[in-house]
């Protein structure tokens, strides 16, 4: 249901808003409140509109917990000249195309005035509780490092020189109230006074901020640092000026002015940046971030560049012959290649693939990169004489517990990331079907999601920096690796879902989030579709966000029963698997709440796991619906589809139209509560009739996602498979500016010829 509160239109069922680029934060938290939802950003001085928080980025009191502005931005209206232009979508996952509204955030792209934004919601804490703590300045930040290292649920960590530290938690209230006493206990231990903080405690804050902002951009000092290097810093600024000095010590940010000396300036900025500092735009937009400055084209140089390939890689990691080449001809797609590539490299580091790259711009070769092959929409499939770079050798994996960060090479699998974060009782949340395969250059390529992307977000949502080699070999790096706050910030989140065609990402830096202490899964059985659907509407509006929340339809849950014989009924219509995780009591209340909402919204089985063993069993249904579908047909086409939560039901009814219309089954599962819908239409490869009618069911499921207001796709990308769709899913206008970022960043067109822009 969409309701409109002038100004603003709020879809409570599918958690989005859309709001005046004039409208502040606080109107809109206001409007958002009589729903239970909020948009997490709350800025520290009043009146600051939604356009002027977007341009700097900006993350307001709950940095910390909720990140910057720019997590949340799913669309916005533009004006430019005399043309409105609208970029992004209602969908929370949205690879389809160059991520012009995450760039947007930081002015990573400048298209025009914003008229108008669309954002992700979230539900409303329903508990919070301020804890105000007294002491030298010293012992307060070390308190803070120890309760981020603890995984508490801190919403902020406000700190101010003078001897204070706001402490902010927000939960349920159980676990609020056995959270503030551990925070009391630490404190005790440090001998530092607390009391608790009423809602005025934020004022002290609220008036630096109010007149840091004021000051000239040249005579204040805003900065994110390292945690572990924030006391040095503090205390190196105390020594040098009397100035205020506070910011937030969960984020490791920090603001100092007024500082009228020019000097003390460059000087404060040098000592930051030898700690591991960057600068910080919370309360100033970052100068327009330049596009890479390519070198100018030499002549092409002749001969065979085989030799100069194997040179940088060895010989042992440059395949040329063509039986070995065949390997590397397709990826997990129906695509097929052009012809063969001219070679593939397998390289061990940047330095490498920088090498690589300027023999190729030397040569002329077309450039393609490939991961683990797993992609679907034929991204990784070479162009004939191309050179085809793997990632796979680039598997560094570096844990950085205090800073919860990791930094990783590309050819890093996700899986074995997720279990290095969880060796260090942190966890890494994307996790796409693929995760035991695919790699995160692959997933950073095509902005991956998974199940849990409903409450944790995309691999946007944890990309603060990326190492990327340019079409002429050159290095750069952008995103500032601590709080996504730098100036090249919006660069990286521009790279996010660009599925090789403007750069080669090599290494990454990611966040992590501290391990949920505890899960839970319920499943949902019902007779129809639409009234499993309604559930998940019903669940989305109740202020409730699952960590997974799936759709299987009665095809898939039939499938799956002839596979695993395990008692799913065969004549159900709809399952859903509701995953409920964080802090144990938390899920206790919320694995309850869904089993009630389930069994209120009409399901005819409701089951809750109780143990390990039942939570392998619910799942266990999941996991086999590929093998379950191949005993239908031998082949399958898997699509993803992003279409709006409210219209599921409607989209998946069309789907099944489709099927009857060309004769082919189509099962469909996935991510009910993104809306990320997996409609896999099997076909027999031997049968002529089956393959003729294939890509034409295929044309119609993406006519259907494109007509319901959805997206031809939430994960896999673009490929070359849905590449002739893009005009009729983005319009010629935003075509245009996509093929202008493309042409400065590779304006010979070399890397990933042929894939995702028409």
């Amino acid at each position: 249901m969409t309701i409109t509160s002038q100004p603003f239109t709020i879809n409570p069922g599918a958690l989005l808003v859309s709001a005046p680029a004039t409208a502040t934060a606080a109107a809109l938290n206001d409007a958002l409140a009589l729903y239970g939802l909020c948009l997490p950003i709350v800025p520290l001085r009043a009146g600051v509109t939604l356009a002027e928080l977007v341009a700097c980025n900006s993350g307001g009191r709950y940095r910390l917990h909720s990140g910057p502005i720019g997590r949340y931005v799913r669309a916005a209206t533009i004006e430019q000249h005399v043309e409105v232009l609208t970029i992004g979508g209602p969908t929370l996952k949205r690879a389809t195309g160059y991520n012009l509204n995450r760039a947007l955030a930081g002015q990573g792209v400048q298209l025009g005035a914003v008229r108008e934004l669309t954002f992700n919601l979230r539900p409303l804490p329903v508990a919070t509780s301020l804890q105000l703590i007294e002491g030298p300045v010293e012992q307060l930040l070390a308190l803070a490092a120890e309760l981020v290292s603890a995984g508490l649920a801190l919403r902020a960590l406000a700190f101010a020189a003078t001897g204070l530290l706001l402490v902010e938690l927000a939960g349920l209230p159980a676990v609020i109230d056995r959270q503030a006493q551990e925070v009391a206990t630490a404190a005790a231990r440090y001998r530092l006074s607390l009391t608790a903080a009423p809602s005025a405690g934020w004022q002290h804050w609220e008036g630096l901020a109010q007149q840091h902002a004021a000051l000239p951009p040249n005579q204040r000092l805003d900065l994110t640092l390292p945690r572990r290097a924030l006391p040095a810093f503090v205390a190196a600024c105390r020594a040098a000026t009397e100035a205020p000095i506070w910011g937030d010590a969960g984020v490791g940010s920090l603001h100092v002015g007024p500082l009228p000396d020019r000097r003390l300036v460059a000087s404060l900025k040098a000592q930051a940046a030898a700690l591991g500092g960057q600068p910080c735009f919370e309360f100033g937009p970052p100068p327009t971030p330049a596009f890479p400055a390519l070198a100018p084209p030499s002549s092409v140089t002749a001969g065979n560049p085989l030799a100069e390939l194997q040179a940088v890689t060895g010989s042992r990691y440059l395949i040329h012959h063509p039986d070995q080449l065949a390997v590397y001809g397709q990826d997990a797609s129906i695509a097929q290649p052009s012809g063969l590539p001219l070679a593939v490299a397998l390289p061990a580091s940047t330095a490498e693939v920088a090498a690589l790259m300027r023999i190729a711009a030397a040569h002329r070769l077309p450039v393609v990169t490939r991961g683990a092959g797993s992609g679907l929409a034929g991204g990784a499939v070479p162009t004939a004489g191309s050179l085809v770079i793997g990632l796979n050798r680039m598997e560094q994996i570096t844990i950085d517990r205090d800073q919860q960060l990791a930094h990783v090479g590309a050819g890093v699998v996700t899986a074995e990331l997720q279990r290095a974060a969880e060796r260090h009782g942190l966890f890494y949340p994307p996790d796409p079907s693929s995760q035991t395969a695919s790699t995160i250059g692959g997933n950073i390529a095509c902005n991956a999601g998974g199940p849990r992307c409903l409450k944790y977000g995309v691999t946007a949502d944890y990309v603060l920096a990326l190492t990327a080699v340019l079409a002429d070999g050159s290095i750069v790096r952008y995103g500032d690796g601590l709080a996504g706050q730098g100036e090249s910030d919006g660069l990286a989140q521009l790279l996010v879902g660009s599925e090789g065609t403007l750069a080669i990402i090599t290494e990454a830096t990611l966040r992590l989030i501290p391990l949920p202490r505890a899960r839970r899964t319920t499943m949902a059985i019902f007779a129809d579709l639409h009234t499993a659907c309604a559930t998940v509407e019903r669940i989305m509006a109740s202020g409730l966000i699952p960590a997974s929340l799936e759709l299987m339809d009665g095809t898939t849950i039939a499938a799956v029963e002839d596979y695993l014989r395990i008692g799913l009924p065969r004549d159900a219509e709809a399952m859903l698997l509701m995953l409920a995780d964080g802090e144990p009591e938390a899920v206790e209340r919320e694995a309850a709440a869904l089993a009630e909402l389930a069994h209120t919204g009409g399901a005819q089985r409701v089951a809750v796991a109780r143990t390990a063993s039942d939570e392998a069993s619910l799942w266990q249904a999941r996991r086999v619906i590929a093998p379950a579908l191949a005993r239908i047909r031998p082949n399958r086409l898997g699509e993803d589809i992003s279409v709006p939560v409210t219209r599921i039901a409607e989209c998946v009814n069309r789907i099944k139209q489709v099927s009857a219309t060309y004769g082919l089954p189509i099962v469909v599962f996935g991510h009910a509560g993104d809306g990320n819908l997996h409609p896999n239409i099997l076909f027999d490869a031997r049968n002529p009739t089956d393959m003729a009618r294939l890509w034409p069911c295929a044309e119609a499921i993406f006519a259907v996602a494109l007509e319901v207001g959805g997206t031809l796709s939430g994960e896999h990308g673009i490929g070359t498979l849905k590449r002739p769709f893009m005009k009729q899913a983005l319009g010629e206008a935003q075509i245009a500016i996509q093929r202008a970022i493309k042409a400065r960043f590779d304006p010979a067109e070399r890397l990933n010829p042929g894939k995702v822009l028409p």
